[in-house]
């Protein structure tokens, strides 16, 4: 219930009382489902266990080329997926709200009230302008899969670093089982707050594009 309220006081002051609506039950959705996916794939095993080439008397595999489960974030297919359906739902509430012609004239048309010659004159600037404005939304599912996908691949790649430290240095296996399990501790809290943080900024940034 907290969770609720917060994120739709939220997303009430950025996309108004007459939007929040319709598109808090999509937002309020993907950031559980995103912090939820991203805290999941810290569990120990997640991303870790499966095949790979084997090394050593003790049949130690270095690097885990197909893992059993994966990070779901840590996946370009799911981030990318989700960005793209969120941008079906934004061009579906856009048309709903303002039409067809309203959005064009919005992304194309003079800015400012501008009437007379000078809004003629300025017909082309402001042409451009929307024609910069469309590539922006093109990009938008781009950025918004790759800043999830990055910054939790990222996380992976640095616990798992952390992790194999002692190995990488040469260190005794006594010692290196030791330090696997006390050095990414830090970096394993930081991990669960970059997961919150990344599912927030993910939904604030559908809230500010709708």
């Amino acid at each position: 219930e907290a969770i609720k309220v917060i994120l739709y006081d939220t997303l009430e002051g950025i996309v108004g009382k007459h939007m929040v609506h319709k598109v808090f039950s999509l937002l309020a959705t993907l950031f559980i489902f995103i912090v939820t996916a991203n805290w999941f794939g810290l569990l120990p095993g997640v991303g870790s266990i499966g095949w790979g080439e084997v090394t050593g008397s003790f049949r130690y595999i270095p690097h885990v080329e197909v893992p059993i489960l994966r990070p779901t974030t840590a996946d370009l297919n799911m981030t990318l997926g989700m960005a793209v359906i969120f941008m079906c739902f934004w061009a579906y509430w856009t048309i709903q709200e303002v039409g067809l012609i309203g959005f064009l004239k919005h992304e194309f048309g003079p800015k400012g009230g501008l009437t007379g010659v000078m809004g003629a004159l300025l017909i082309p600037i402001f042409f451009f302008v929307g024609i910069l404005e469309m590539v922006s939304i093109g990009f938008r599912p781009v950025s918004l899969s790759l800043r999830l996908f990055g910054n939790v691949f990222a996380g992976e790649s640095l616990l798992t670093t952390m992790i194999t430290l002692g190995q990488t240095l040469g260190l005794p296996t006594w010692l290196s089982a030791i330090i696997s399990v006390i050095v990414p501790i830090p970096f394993y809290f930081l991990e669960l707050l970059v997961g919150l943080l990344q599912a927030l900024v993910f939904v604030l940034l559908c809230a500010v594009y709708i």
